[in-house]
């Protein structure tokens, strides 16, 4: 009886350390997965990122040449962009006969015409995602995309969700100056491409890159500028000018700094203008002292009661 309970303990003593063993697997052995990606699948990618952005892409031919660019129509502010370009890294993939996950870093950009010059005013890069694909008739068909997560969270959330030897890729990619660099010019391709498109040359850059004035960068108060801005969101903060479309017409959104005679005292100029006309359809002027400003008024027209 005493051999038959130590036979039991010991065979229970067996099988919990088999379920312990194969948790440990579990949580530890990665994921089997394969890097050769088919030229469909890494379309199906970047169309999943403009998916997920809410925008389409279109393909036109142009001197027998076909380009991808991707118009979003822009937004009344300084940050609208009017085109987007997406970028992405397929680092590895694993999939069974109806479903398909996806390693992958990605990024986007959003382009906006700033004082002339096509800037990436927002967007992201290099981030890693994993992109979940149905497969149906030999189609991939986007269902969902999760992102690493910020700050503290973002190793673990990488390591959760990619392979363990893909999980280091992806975790030190933020920080390759090479693949950064790579994948932006990635999202410049889509803008050239739209440079193309409407029949237009332009630097392309980054926000970043650029140097970009406020208002009390030319000594006026913050007070002053903080008014300005709440009464006219529409006009940004930056001096200078940025182009918006409303309703098929473009338009630029120009503030304009006349600095006076006195350290903070001058004028703020603010028009809007039909780009293809170049005629003005909105004016506000501020003269601006110290902590003070006051709109300056146009002037009416009078007609005259004098005889030729």
């Amino acid at each position: 009886m005493l051999n038959n309970k130590k036979f039991a303990m010991g065979f229970i003593c067996i099988g919990i350390v088999a379920i312990v063993a194969a948790v440990f697997v579990s949580a530890f052995n990665p994921k089997t997965y394969s890097t050769d990606v088919p030229a469909e699948l890494d379309e199906a990618v970047a169309l999943s990122i403009f998916a997920r952005e809410h925008v389409s892409p279109s393909d036109v031919t142009i001197d027998g040449k076909t380009y991808r660019y991707a118009a979003v129509g822009g937004s009344k502010s300084f940050f609208g962009s009017e085109c987007m370009g997406e970028s992405h890294m397929v680092l590895g993939f694993s999939k069974n006969d109806s479903h398909v996950e996806v390693y992958a870093l990605c990024g986007y950009s959003g382009y906006g015409f700033v004082n002339g010059i096509l800037v990436d005013n927002t967007g992201a890069s290099c981030v890693p995602t994993l992109i979940q694909f149905d497969v149906k008739d030999g189609r991939y068909i986007f269902k969902d995309a999760q992102e690493a997560k910020d700050g503290g969270q973002f190793v673990p959330s990488v390591r959760n969700m990619f392979p363990a030897a893909l999980a280091k890729k992806a975790i030190d990619a933020p920080t390759d100056s090479e693949l950064t660099d790579s994948m932006l010019r990635q999202c410049e391709a889509y803008a050239e491409a739209y440079l193309k498109v409407i029949g237009r040359e332009a630097k392309i850059s980054s926000f970043a890159d650029e140097d970009f004035k406020l208002l009390s960068d030319f000594g006026v108060s913050s007070e002053v500028e903080n008014a300005l801005y709440e009464l006219h969101p529409e006009y940004g903060l930056y001096v200078g000018n940025f182009e918006n479309i409303e309703d098929g017409v473009r338009y630029v959104y120009s503030q304009e700094w006349k600095a006076g005679d006195e350290e903070g005292s001058g004028t703020v100029v603010y028009t809007k203008t039909d780009y293809k006309t170049g005629k003005a359809v909105q004016k506000f002027t501020y003269k601006v002292k110290g902590s003070e400003f006051e709109e300056v008024k146009p002037k009416s027209k009078t007609k005259s009661n004098k005889k030729k």
